[in-house]
């Protein structure tokens, strides 16, 4: 068992906490260890008529250029995936939540990422989305049939890992 001895440093936002400690581990073998603390994530993959919406390309500071990627966030403390996955759309689709006929979570407990440097969770999250929503056709990018080829192609374009993630999991849930 790992034994905690102090802390180096710690820096905290509202988002990212990074933490520097001195350990011990199971041999005895003092250790210096750094990890983040960060706010769980939540990917949103909407359906609408057999198709997965897709908002523009964002620009992303850490890779410095824009990405293509589900909708998708920051888990606000004490909000629901659920609830999460709504206000994500409306900011990135512009689907009101009277839009959006169910909400499924793929991963309810929440999946790790990196679990040896962060404590961040994933959770993915299927809205079906009304036949009648009006879709906002400035804030689509585009939309993709929900066949095993399309979906298929589209894993392998979305550069985000935690997109793919979502994407596959609805995939093999589908199969």
């Amino acid at each position: 068992m790992w034994t905690c001895t102090g802390s180096i440093v710690t820096l905290e936002s509202p988002w990212v906490r990074l933490l520097g400690e001195h350990w011990v581990d199971e041999r005895g073998i003092a250790l210096d260890y750094w990890r983040v603390e960060r706010a769980h994530s939540v990917i949103v993959l909407p359906i609408w008529r057999g198709q997965v919406l897709l908002p523009h390309p964002q620009f992303r500071p850490g890779v410095q250029r824009l990405t293509f990627d589900l909708p998708g966030g920051r888990l606000p403390p004490d909000v629901t995936p659920a609830a999460a996955a709504a206000a994500l759309l409306h900011k990135e689709l512009g689907l009101r939540p009277d839009e959006i006929d169910r909400v499924q979570a793929l991963n309810a407990q929440g999946l790790m990422i990196n679990s040896s440097f962060s404590n961040q969770l994933l959770y993915g999250v299927v809205a079906l989305i009304n036949d009648d929503a009006a879709l906002d056709s400035q804030r689509l990018h585009r939309a993709v049939p929900c066949t095993l080829r399309a979906i298929a192609r589209l894993i392998q374009e979305l550069e985000c890992l935690q997109c793919r993630a979502v994407l596959q999991s609805w995939l093999l849930q589908q199969l």
